[in-house]
C-alpha cells in the first residue's frame, strides 16, 4: 500500500518538473500603427488561462480583462482557443505577449508596430520649381534629394524616370533609428523626352510603398534649320524652323550677311544669287544654321507647297476624266449590243411568214433586187411532194419505176454548160456586176413564158401583187393572213419556194 503511494508521489513530482521546463511556441506579429491586431492561443481551460505582457503585466484571468479600453478577449473553436485583440495599436503596445494555460506558458507573440514615413523632394537652389513642375536643363547634371522622415523601421528608397529605373548615381544616407530619417540623392542628366521623376519607399511589411512624384520640364537651346521654297518664279520663301524649350524669343534671317528680318519667315527676290542663313535664341542658348547659296531663278530649290497641290489636283482631274470615258464606252457598247439584239429578233419574226407560190418570174425579180428578198424560215422548207405529184400518185397515174425525163436527159443547154465546165479554157471570165443584174438565158425564157409550163406554175396578177407587197412592206397594204389561208390553204400544203 505504501509502495503505491510513494510511486504516485514520484510521478506527480516528475510531471510538475516536465511542465515547468516546457518551451512555449513563439511567433512574430506586425501591426500598422493605429490598427487592431489579434493574437490567438490554443488552451485546455478557459478559467485557468492568463495573458501576460512582457512577462510582468497580467492582462486577463479567464474571460476577465483588466484594461478593456486597450484589449478584448473572445473564445473560439469550442473553448479550445482564446484570442486577445490589441485595440488601436501604438508604439507602447510593442513587446512580448504570452499565453499561460494552468500556469504554464503555451504561446508567445512578439508584436512590432510599423509607422509609414513622410516623403518629399528637395532641390538645390539652382533648380526652379513652379506648381509642382521642376525645370531641368538638357545635357546638364541634375541633383535631386528624396527624404523619408518618421518611418519605423527605416525605409529604403529607389528612383524612377517616366516609370522606368533612373540611370544615374544614387547616394543613400540613413540616420540613427531614433531620428528615423532616410535621405537619397540622385544625380542624372535629363533627356529631352523626360516627363516625370519619382521616389518610392520600400522595406516595410504592412505599410504599403509610398511614392512622391514631380513633373519635370526639360529645357534645351534651339536647334534650327532654314527651309527654302519657291512661291513664284521671281521670289524665295525663307522659313527659320527651330525646336526649343522654351520657344525662341529672338529670330534673325540674314541675306548676304545682312539682317533681312527678325521674324521667322521672309520673302526675297530670286533675280540674283544670294547667301542666306538664320539664327534663334532662348534663355538656355542660341543656334545658327549653315549658310545656303541661292542661284538665280530658284535653280535647285525645292518645289513649293502650292505647286505640289496644283499638280495633285491636275492628276485627280485626269483620273476622273479617264473614269468618265471608260463609263461612256461601256454604256455605248451595251446600247449597241441591245440594238443589234433587237434587230435580230425583228428579223427572226419576219422570217417566219411564208412566201406565196409565184414562179420563176417572182424569183428573178427578187434576185435582181437582193435588198428586197426576205429571210425565209428554214423550218418551213419541208421536203414535200408537189400537189400535182400527190394527185398523180393518188389516181394511180404515176409510175415510180420511171424517172422524170428532165432527170434522165439533160437539156441541150445543160450539155453545152457541162462541156464548157469540163474544159476550163472555154469558160469565159464573168464580170461580177453583170452576174448580179443580168439574168441568164434560161431565166429570160422563163420570164418571157418560153419555159415549160408543166414545170412551173405561172403566178396570177393577184399573186404578183401580194408578192410585191411582201417584198416591199413599206409600199403595199398589210396582208390579211386569214384571207391568204382561205385562198391558198395552209403553209404546210404549199410548194416550197
Amino acid at each position: 500500500m505504501w509502495h503505491h503511494l510513494i510511486w504516485i508521489l514520484v510521478l506527480w513530482l516528475l510531471s510538475g518538473i516536465t511542465t515547468a521546463n516546457q518551451v512555449p511556441q513563439r511567433a512574430s506579429e506586425v501591426a500598422l500603427i493605429g490598427t487592431n491586431r489579434t493574437l490567438v492561443c490554443n488552451i485546455t481551460s478557459v478559467e485557468l488561462t492568463v495573458w501576460m505582457f512582457n512577462n510582468k503585466d497580467q492582462l486577463s484571468q479567464g474571460l476577465t480583462i483588466f484594461t478593456p479600453s486597450q484589449y478584448a478577449l473572445d473564445v473560439r473553436n469550442d473553448d479550445t482557443q482564446m484570442a486577445l485583440t490589441v485595440i488601436t495599436a501604438d508604439e507602447d503596445d510593442e513587446g512580448l505577449y504570452s499565453c499561460q494555460d494552468q500556469g504554464n506558458p503555451v504561446m508567445e507573440f512578439i508584436l512590432t508596430i510599423e509607422i509609414p514615413p513622410t516623403l518629399k523632394f528637395e532641390f538645390s537652389n539652382s533648380i526652379h520649381s513652379t506648381n509642382g513642375t521642376v525645370d531641368v536643363t538638357f545635357t546638364e547634371e541634375t541633383a535631386v534629394q528624396c527624404i523619408a522622415r518618421g518611418s519605423k523601421p527605416l525605409v529604403s528608397l529607389r528612383w524612377e524616370v517616366d516609370g522606368r529605373g533612373a540611370v544615374g548615381e544614387v547616394a543613400t544616407n540613413n540616420s540613427r533609428d531614433d531620428e528615423r530619417i532616410t535621405v537619397s540623392t540622385l544625380r542624372y542628366i535629363p533627356n529631352v523626352g523626360d516627363k516625370t521623376l519619382a521616389c518610392i519607399t520600400g522595406g516595410q511589411q504592412v505599410v504599403l510603398s509610398k511614392k512622391v512624384e514631380a513633373k519635370i520640364n526639360v529645357m534645351y537651346a534651339p536647334k534650327c534649320s532654314l527651309l527654302i521654297s519657291n512661291e513664284t518664279t521671281n521670289e524665295f520663301r525663307l522659313f527659320c524652323r527651330c525646336e526649343a524649350n522654351p520657344p525662341p524669343n529672338n529670330y534673325g534671317i540674314y541675306v548676304n550677311d545682312s539682317l533681312q528680318s527678325t521674324e521667322k519667315e521672309v520673302f526675297i527676290s530670286s533675280q540674283s544669287p544670294a547667301v542666306v542663313f538664320c539664327n534663334a535664341s532662348n534663355i538656355i542658348g542660341a543656334d545658327t544654321t549653315d549658310p545656303v547659296e541661292l542661284g538665280e531663278f530658284h535653280v535647285g530649290q525645292p518645289i513649293s507647297g502650292g505647286i505640289i497641290a496644283l499638280i495633285v489636283c491636275v492628276l485627280i482631274l485626269l483620273i476622273l476624266m479617264i473614269a468618265l470615258v471608260i463609263v461612256f464606252l461601256q454604256r455605248r457598247k451595251v446600247k449597241k449590243h441591245q440594238d443589234s439584239h433587237g434587230r435580230t429578233l425583228a428579223t427572226c419574226e419576219a422570217s417566219k411568214i411564208p412566201l406565196p407560190v409565184g414562179g420563176e418570174q417572182g424569183k428573178i425579180e427578187d434576185m435582181s433586187n437582193p435588198s428586197s428578198v426576205p429571210l425565209i424560215d428554214q423550218s418551213s422548207q419541208k421536203a414535200e411532194p408537189s400537189e400535182q405529184m400527190n394527185k398523180e400518185v393518188t389516181e394511180g397515174k404515176g409510175d415510180p419505176s420511171k424517172e422524170s425525163p428532165q432527170k434522165a436527159e439533160p437539156s441541150e443547154q445543160n450539155k453545152e454548160n457541162t462541156d464548157d465546165t469540163s474544159d476550163p479554157s472555154k469558160v469565159p471570165l464573168m464580170d461580177p456586176s453583170s452576174q448580179k443584174d443580168v439574168p441568164s438565158e434560161q431565166d429570160k425564157e422563163n420570164t418571157e413564158g418560153k419555159g415549160d409550163p408543166s414545170k412551173e406554175d405561172v403566178p396570177s396578177e393577184q399573186d404578183k401583187d401580194i408578192l410585191q407587197d411582201m417584198t416591199n412592206p413599206g409600199e403595199g397594204p398589210e396582208i390579211d393572213k386569214e384571207e391568204w389561208k382561205a385562198k391558198h390553204g395552209d403553209g404546210d400544203d404549199d410548194e416550197d419556194v
